[in-house]
C-alpha cells in the first residue's frame, strides 16, 4: 500500500495487522510517490508475523539505475494503456523497472517470493514469457463479458 507521507507507513502497517493482514508493505518514496520508487529511496514498513519493521531500499540495491521522475510520467488513459502494453511486451527502461520492484513487493507479501531479488526475477520471467500479457487479456475478456451480462 502506498501512502502520501512517510509518517504514515508504520501506523498504517499496524492498522493492517490489527485488521488481520498477515504480510504487507506500506511504502512512501522519498520523491513523493506513493509507491516503491526508482528515483530515490523508498521508506517501507513491512508487516510480517504481527511485527512491523521499517527500513529503506534504493533501486541500486537491485541492479536498477536511478530513474528521473520525468521518465516515469504517464499520460491519458490511452497513453497509459500503451505504456502498459509496451512493458508487457518486453519493453525495457525506467517504467518497467518501477513495475518490477512493485510487483516483487506484491509477490513477497503474497508469499510467492522469498525476497526482492526473487520477486524481480519472477516478475521479469512473467513479462518476458508472455504470461503477464496473457493474464491481462484474460482479465480484459472477463471484464467485457461481465459488462455485457
Amino acid at each position: 500500500m502506498g501512502v502520501f507521507s512517510d509518517k504514515l507507513t508504520e501506523p498504517l502497517a499496524q492498522v493492517l495487522g490489527n485488521l488481520g493482514v498477515k504480510h504487507a508493505f506500506v511504502v512512501h518514496g522519498e520523491d513523493g510517490l506513493d509507491e516503491i520508487t526508482t528515483t530515490d529511496k523508498t521508506r517501507m514498513s513491512e508487516l510480517k508475523e504481527d511485527k512491523v519493521k521499517t527500513y529503506s531500499i534504493s533501486p541500486e540495491e537491485f541492479g536498477f539505475e536511478k530513474a528521473n521522475k520525468k521518465d516515469l510520467i504517464g499520460g491519458t488513459a490511452e497513453e497509459n494503456a500503451k505504456i502498459t502494453i509496451n512493458i508487457l511486451e518486453g519493453g525495457k527502461g525506467p517504467k518497467r523497472d518501477i513495475v518490477l520492484l512493485n510487483v516483487a513487493a506484491a509477490l513477497i507479501a503474497g508469499n510467492k517470493s522469498e525476497d526482492f531479488n526473487d520477486g524481480i526475477k519472477k516478475a521479469s520471467e512473467a513479462i518476458d514469457s508472455g504470461a503477464a500479457r496473457e493474464k491481462l487479456e484474460e482479465v480484459k475478456k472477463t471484464s467485457i463479458e461481465l459488462y455485457r451480462s
